[in-house]
Formats: structure tokens, C-alpha cells, sequence
């Protein structure tokens, strides 16, 4: 034999020998045994195939409880966002807990100035008398329809001060106009103004400030001064000046 066949007969398969008798029912008896220790073949089989399905449906059991516990921890699924152009709608509280707002307190109406009184009569234009300079020397209340030309300066330890505007002066066709403040005295529960007395008028500002003018009276006083004057001339307490009629225009000089 040469080489060449030496080889191709190595390279044959080799077939093993078939199993005797014996070692086939050997075999056999070890599958059919009575022998309680031996297990059968069926067994291990049967055995192998429910613990691979008791596993498998462990596996899957826990796979469902975890799924919930890492679901659960996630929280709630958020809301998908609102598409681009609309607004999501913000949702109202509920009404046990809403609180009503406070209702605002009304504003305090604007205050009414208080009205001077002077021996505990009001100071207005409504309590004034006028002893008019007539024969019979009537005492005549300012007419209601007249009292809107009259205005209240002041009034202090029972005298008063008031004033007529020009279209009063105008419409009363007073002598002289509004160039005096009108003083009167309380009297019996009554402002009483007599033309007849010498306190019963006075310059006004305006024609006080004329004093300061040297080319008319050749002295040069402030408007206070000329006013102050005349008070203590006429018999007016000087001290009520700033009560009765103000203070006066600033000093020009």
C-alpha cells in the first residue's frame, strides 16, 4: 500500500461498534428500575421542565411588580404640551379655597370746613343785620337773594368782618363800591352792622397798599401799618387785625 491510499483510509470515519445485549438491557434496566433510589428518565425530564416554567413565571411576576414600583415612583404622566398658538386654560380654584376679597372701606368724603363762631353764634353771612341809614333807621337782615355777594372774613371776641364782591357793589349801587370791609358787632345773638358808627368800615388791602405810595400822602408805611391805623383809630381792638381781616398783602417796598 502506498502513501496515497494509506491516507484516504485514514481520513475514513470511523463507525463505532453497535452495543451488546447485555449493555442495551443494562440500559434498559436502569430506565425501568423498581429501585425507589433510581429516578427514572421521564422524571428528571418532567421535573427539569416545571422548574424552567416555575422560573419563567417568577421572572415575569417580578417583572410586573417592578414595573409598577418604578411606575409608580415616576409619578402621574405629565400632559402633552399645548399645541404652538393656543393657550392652555389655567384652572380656577375651587371655591372652598377662594377666599372672598376684602371689600374696600368708602373713601372719606372730603371734609367740610368749620364754620367760626365767636360767642357761640356762627360766623355767616345769614346772622348779619344791617341798621340802614335811612330816617326810620330800619335793622334789615342781608336779603337771602343778596347773600351770595357777601363773603365772611373772619370774626374774633364778638366783631365780624365781611366783604361785597364787585358785582354786588354793581347791582346794590353802593356808594363808594368795594373799596371797605364792613365790621360788625355782635349784639343779642345778631351780627349788627350800623353804617352810622365809626368802626362799622374799614379800607380794604387794596387801597391800604395806596399809603406806600409818597407822590398821594408823602409817606411811605407798609399796608399793615396803614391797616393797624385805622383800627386803633376807629376803636377796633389792633390785636383781632389777623383774625378779623388776615394778614395782608406782602410788603412792596
Amino acid at each position: 500500500m502506498d502513501r496515497i491510499e494509506q491516507l484516504m483510509k485514514d481520513a475514513k470515519p470511523q463507525v463505532a461498534e453497535p452495543r451488546t445485549a447485555s449493555a442495551a438491557a443494562a440500559a434498559r434496566s436502569i430506565v425501568y428500575s423498581d429501585d425507589p433510589n433510581v429516578v427514572p428518565l421521564s422524571v428528571h425530564r418532567s421535573a427539569r421542565r416545571t422548574a424552567v416554567r416555575t422560573a419563567v413565571v417568577a421572572l415575569a411576576a417580578a417583572a410586573v411588580v417592578g414595573g409598577v414600583v418604578v411606575a409608580g415612583g415616576m409619578g402621574a404622566p405629565q400632559p402633552a404640551p399645548a399645541p404652538a398658538g393656543t393657550t392652555e386654560a389655567t384652572p380656577s380654584p375651587s371655591a372652598s379655597t377662594t377666599e372672598a376679597a376684602p371689600t374696600p372701606s368708602a373713601s372719606p368724603s372730603a371734609t367740610t370746613p368749620a364754620v367760626l363762631t365767636t360767642g357761640g353764634v356762627p360766623c355767616i353771612v345769614a346772622n348779619i343785620d344791617q341798621l340802614m341809614n335811612t330816617p326810620a333807621r330800619a335793622i334789615e337782615p342781608i336779603a337771602e337773594t343778596e347773600q351770595h355777594y357777601y363773603t365772611v372774613l373772619g370774626c374774633a371776641d364778638g366783631w365780624l368782618a365781611y366783604s361785597i364782591s364787585d358785582d354786588g357793589a354793581r347791582a346794590l349801587q353802593l356808594d363808594g363800591g368795594n373799596a371797605w370791609y364792613q365790621i360788625a358787632r355782635l349784639q343779642n345773638g345778631r351780627f349788627l352792622f350800623d353804617v352810622q358808627a365809626p368802626w362799622s368800615t374799614v379800607f380794604n388791602w387794596k387801597f391800604q397798599a395806596l399809603n406806600n405810595d409818597v407822590s398821594q400822602n408823602g409817606q411811605r408805611v407798609t399796608a399793615q401799618e396803614a391797616m393797624d391805623q385805622e383800627f386803633a383809630q376807629k376803636g377796633i381792638p389792633v390785636e383781632l387785625r389777623p383774625q378779623l381781616v388776615g394778614e395782608g398783602p406782602a410788603d412792596a417796598s
